[in-house]
């Protein structure tokens, strides 16, 4: 799993932003088979239920009593960010598959940013509410989804190691190996 996440941010150093993002989309799946392993059959609500409970009930915007709530980074919302990146190469969310209607996003867009000095990134969530109903974007910056699902990864990762015995990887460092054989 370190592994993974040191690629991510490979990849986000070399400004290799659909790198990172394919790579860090797939960090959830690998969480949620260890924390639900078989117990959920489906891909799609292991993830959802996993990203939530670790991730997106953290970023809902705090309400006032009665006002309409911002669109927000769901397990649904990142699970078709998913879907659309690996399976159609195309970095988007499909609004008719988001049941949530908070979440429902009528304009998606993705930001890349290089590394700044601060280590600070920031989306924005927008809703807007007229005659013809509530419009709500989302601008993701991809610097911080990488950030916040890896710190989470990490954490989630060294304190529950006993559930990632399923994966049986060998992965090989050759230039690691080529060293040790030749001293």
């Amino acid at each position: 799993m370190n592994r993974l996440i040191d690629d991510v941010n490979k990849a986000l150093d070399a400004e290799a932003y659909f790198a990172a993002l394919s790579l860090v989309l797939t960090l959830p799946d690998i969480c949620a088979k260890a924390e639900y392993g078989d117990t959920i059959k489906s891909n799609k609500e292991r993830y959802i239920k996993w990203y939530d409970k670790y991730i997106g009930q953290n970023l809902k915007a705090p309400l006032d009593e009665g006002e309409t709530p911002f669109p927000y980074l769901s397990g649904e919302v990142v699970y078709s960010l998913r879907n659309c990146v690996l399976h159609q190469g195309e970095p988007t969310v499909e609004k008719e598959k988001i049941k949530d209607e908070t979440n429902k996003l009528d304009y998606f867009e993705l930001v890349i940013q290089k590394k700044n000095e601060w280590g600070i990134y920031v989306d924005a969530a927008h809703k807007s509410e007229s005659l013809e109903g509530i419009r709500r974007s989302y601008s993701l910056n991809i610097r911080r989804l990488c950030m916040v699902i890896c710190k989470t990864v990490a954490w989630y990762y060294k304190n529950n190691l006993e559930k990632f015995d399923f994966s049986h990887v060998n992965i090989v460092d050759w230039d690691e190996r080529s060293a040790q054989l030749r001293s």
